[in-house]
């Protein structure tokens, strides 16, 4: 196994820097888009800043739907969608695009999970000294979900991970292209066994720098909160 590694450790490396590409692109858009989604439903709730029924409604249908498509459909339903934005409907920067979208949809739904969790008193404190419903949403419901937010997006990143293997089924590169055409139709078991040890090794150092930021992120905002409470004390 260690020899058929060294053999085709170039062409691994090729296919994991192709699923990379489509993770880093698929992630940044993806949480970009999915920031604004998750904040826009979740002050537009009967409970939120600014209720708004029918852009809640809207916003929240467009998500569950997204979600609810399995991807493999989704990536097809997109294909034209896919061509228009990148010309074509096949290689990396195409299966980027469904990526992209149910990026988006996940990042929603962990940003308005997470937001929810998050005190009323802590938004009151913010009304009460006067901030924006821009710097409410800012420097009190997002700084204090930043802990969830990053467990939330890692299980994101995790699946978004799981769905760019699957796109090398509709000729989408990268890793998962590689074990399907080099390993699965060459009836290569041992390549398979070498690919998949890859992507578990992968998987489990983004979810360890995930645990690892949200720990530190809800340590500051613990130790924030005892200055607070010596302050106000004295």
């Amino acid at each position: 196994m260690i020899k058929m590694l060294v053999d085709y450790f170039p062409r691994i490396v090729n296919a994991m820097g192709q699923t990379i590409l489509m993770l880093i692109i698929s992630v940044i858009l993806g949480i970009t888009i999915g920031l604004v989604l998750g904040i826009l439903i979740t002050i537009s709730s009967d409970e939120g800043l600014s209720p708004n029924k029918y852009l809640n409604k809207i916003l929240g249908t467009i998500v569950n739907i997204t979600r609810s498509i399995p991807f493999i459909l989704l990536a097809i339903i997109l294909i034209p969608f896919t061509r228009i934005v990148v010309g074509r409907a096949f290689g990396t920067f195409a299966a980027s695009v469904p990526l992209t979208v149910i990026a988006s949809a996940l990042f929603a739904r962990f940003t308005e999970q997470a937001l929810k969790e998050v005190s009323p008193n802590i938004i009151k404190s913010g009304q009460a000294m006067g901030a924006s419903k821009l710097q409410i949403v800012v420097h009190f419901m997002l700084k204090e979900a930043s802990s969830s937010l990053v467990l939330g997006y890692t299980s994101a990143i995790i699946s978004i991970i799981s769905y760019s293997t699957a796109m090398g089924v509709l000729g989408g590169g990268g890793i998962g292209d590689f074990a399907i055409y080099n390993g699965y139709t060459a009836n290569n078991t041992k390549l398979m066994v070498i690919v998949i040890i890859i992507m578990i090794i992968f998987v489990q150092i983004i979810q360890f720098i995930g645990n690892m930021v949200s720990k530190k992120l809800d340590k500051s905002r613990k130790w924030e909160e005892d200055e607070k409470n010596i302050f106000i004390s004295f």
